[in-house]
């Protein structure tokens, strides 16, 4: 049955009720309050209640019982045409996605170079790694330097920035762009630049495993004033091993493959904590060049001991 039918229901059934209580009504005073009260304000109906007791005051406590009824069937009525809308439902708040961590290291030591040189000197280095969900980025620094009787014996400078995006769970695109100056291989300036993807072979908490491939840029300035450039074939595999809750191997090689030439450089690494945040650290430096300079060793080494701190 329709709101609006039920509620005149309603009012109908409340008027039959009451009427014993003010059955003495003259009839035209309550069919003009039940009309008022059904069609009319309640401005409207106040005024012809008004005007019912000032004609008829004897009957005043019957039209005050009428003019309940009248007020309390109306209540009723506009509740029941009211519709009841239910409440909306909680919209859930948007995943958070996950933070940005930023990681890195700081390290300071001496090294010891075989080769075109046999030498000892200090070495400073950094890396600072910016991972989020699809990008990570890296920045990589060395540097060596050492002076002898006033000379200049070692100087040995390497910046690179590489840029990773996730296309998998074990597949990534990457770009690298790296500087060197290595004043002993006779090199003044070299820049590589290169672009590839990789494949994380292993990818478990305390192993790690990863090649990379791509065609690669490269361009030197050596210090008898040669300049070349050339395309490039880029391989590396990286690797790490957490041995324990301490001790940590690394070893990380690169090969680039040039027309004329081929260059690789491997790194092996042995990290132990000593605190929270310091380390001791021995690395192995190995770079050959299997058509070095005039007058220069095909394969150089550096060995490097010191202290990092992981922030």
């Amino acid at each position: 049955m329709r709101p609006r039918y039920r509620s005149f229901l309603v009012l109908l059934a409340g008027l039959a009720c009451a009427a014993p209580a003010f059955a003495q009504l003259p009839q035209p005073v309550r069919q003009m309050m039940e009309v008022t009260a059904r069609e009319g304000n309640a401005a409207e109906l106040a005024a012809v209640v008004k005007f019912a007791r000032l004609t008829y005051p004897a009957e005043s406590v019957d039209i005050d019982n009428l003019l309940l009824a009248l007020e309390s069937s109306r209540a009723q009525q506009i509740t029941a045409a009211v519709p009841v809308t239910p409440a909306p439902a909680p919209t859930p708040a948007p995943p958070t996605p996950p933070p940005v961590k930023w990681s890195g290291r700081g390290d300071l030591g001496g090294f010891h170079t075989s080769g075109n040189t046999d030498s000892f000197g200090i070495t400073v280095g950094a890396v600072i790694k910016r991972t989020g969900t699809a990008w990570s980025h890296q920045v990589r620094l060395r540097g060596d330097y050492q002076e002898s009787e006033g000379r200049t014996s070692r100087e040995y400078l390497n910046a690179a920035y590489q840029s990773d995006w996730t296309i998998g769970d074990r597949y990534y695109a990457l770009g690298i762009i790296e500087y060197e100056r290595d004043v002993l291989a006779g090199l003044d300036h070299r820049a590589t630049s290169s672009l590839g993807l990789g494949w994380r072979v292993v990818r478990e908490p305390n192993v790690a495993i990863s090649l990379e491939a791509g065609p690669a840029y490269r361009r030197e300035w050596t210090r008898s004033g040669i300049q070349r450039s050339n395309l490039a074939g880029r391989g590396a595999l990286t690797s790490s091993w957490q041995m324990n809750d301490k001790v940590r191997l690394s070893h990380n090689m690169e090969l680039v493959s040039e027309e004329d030439s081929n260059s690789i450089r491997t790194i092996t690494g042995l990290q132990a904590k000593l605190t929270g945040r310091i380390s001791s650290q021995i690395s192995y430096d190995l770079r050959y060049q299997d058509r070095p300079l005039q007058g220069k060793e095909e394969t150089d080494t550096v060995t490097r001991i010191g202290l990092t701190y992981d922030f």
